[in-house]
């Protein structure tokens, strides 16, 4: 069997060598008679990474040299995932130019969410990490094309003969591409650089995109995960919200690698009340404490991993006690947030340990059922 993409022979013993993908994609991509793609294949197709083998594909070490010769930079972060694509490591190196963020997904907000408040929310959590002008944060959907025309505004704008976009991996940067330059591409070497970068035009113009190879976090909930397993916790719809109160001998699961209790009650006695904002691809399940061990390991109610042959001897966990104040969230990149509206909750939380989670003010203000 060859891989559709390069025509190697398909392997699923070795990861590190050509023609790898794992043995339960191969049979699920056989049984729905999906194209099938090795690993190196995959990760070229959804995050236009070249991955070679035994070597650290991640960009972000490169990306100093290679914003030196733009002064207009694009980035691409997730408005659903704001932390864990909005990176400080990012911000750092680009701060200075002229800086387009897009923030992409936001069909994936709730329905009654209000855009000029979660622009302002979003230009508050930024203005602060790098100078930029309010009209040079665009909300945006690859998925519905709203807000495109803005975008290639602001970009000749600029009066630049080039610009570079930036962003990491699952944030839609592909596609935010390709909605901006309406899929003219070609690939070419930028000069000055070892690097292969995907040269486009934006549409209409002479002026000169250049796209980047994703830049690889490791501590989002994404990052424990193979990249099969990664593109399925992708959110397909709207962020589900659902709003709980639990009792203190209840235990919370998001997937099967985080879970927490609640510690302490909140004002008055009264049991905390918190919203939950989770991509509809990754669970969510109260329980009762004793069954802890049972469903750590029950893919049908805690997922990912989807499969039952993944090892969770090779992560390392630790324990967090952590207190979420009224109109805060719980930020967990690559998964959601948990919002407070009767609080404070404190919980502790078990969760690995490289996953930074995030208090911030509220994106969104949950309602109460």
């Amino acid at each position: 069997m060859k891989c559709e993409g390069c025509g190697i022979t398909i392997q699923s013993i070795d990861k590190e060598l050509p023609g790898y993908i794992p043995q339960n994609v191969l049979d699920e991509k056989i049984i729905e008679n999906d194209k099938i793609l090795c690993q190196r294949c995959f990760k070229l197709k959804n995050y236009n990474q070249l991955m070679p083998y035994n070597l650290d594909s991640d960009f972000l070490p490169q990306l100093k040299k290679v914003v030196k010769d733009f002064d207009t930079i694009i980035w691409v972060i997730d408005i659903i995932d704001f932390e864990g694509t909005f990176r400080d490591e990012i911000a750092d190196e680009i701060n200075g130019k002229n800086i387009i963020i897009l923030a992409n997904k936001i069909d994936l907000l709730p329905k009654t969410s209000a855009l000029s408040e979660v622009k302002e929310w979003l230009y508050k959590k930024i203005r602060n990490k790098i100078k930029i002008k309010k009209e040079n944060i665009r909300m945006i959907s690859a998925k519905t094309s709203f807000g495109f025309n803005k975008i290639r505004k602001l970009i000749t704008l600029s009066e630049e003969e080039k610009a570079l976009i930036i962003g990491v991996t699952n944030t839609g940067k592909s596609s935010v591409l390709n909605k901006i330059t309406e899929g003219d591409i070609t690939v070419s070497s930028y000069p000055g650089t070892t690097l292969n970068l995907i040269k486009t035009y934006l549409s209409m113009s002479n002026i000169e995109i250049y796209d980047t190879p994703g830049i690889e976090p490791d501590d989002r909930l994404y990052e424990f995960f193979d990249i099969y397993t990664q593109v399925k916790m992708i959110p397909s719809k709207s962020l589900e919200v659902e709003t709980y109160k639990l009792e203190r001998d209840r235990v919370f699961f998001i997937s099967a690698l985080i879970y927490f209790t609640i510690e302490e009650r909140s004002k008055e006695d009264l049991k905390p009340i918190f919203t939950v904002f989770a991509s509809n691809n990754i669970s969510v399940h109260d329980t009762n404490k004793s069954k802890i061990d049972d469903l750590i390991k029950n893919r049908e109610v805690t997922f990912p991993p989807y499969t039952d042959d993944f090892v969770f001897d090779n992560i390392e966990f630790e324990e967090q006690k952590i207190t979420i104040n009224e109109g805060y969230d719980l930020s967990i990149p690559g998964f959601g947030w948990i919002s407070v509206k009767r609080g404070p909750l404190v919980i502790n939380m078990k969760k690995p340990k490289k996953l930074n989670v995030h208090l911030r003010k509220s994106m969104i203000k949950p309602k109460i059922r």
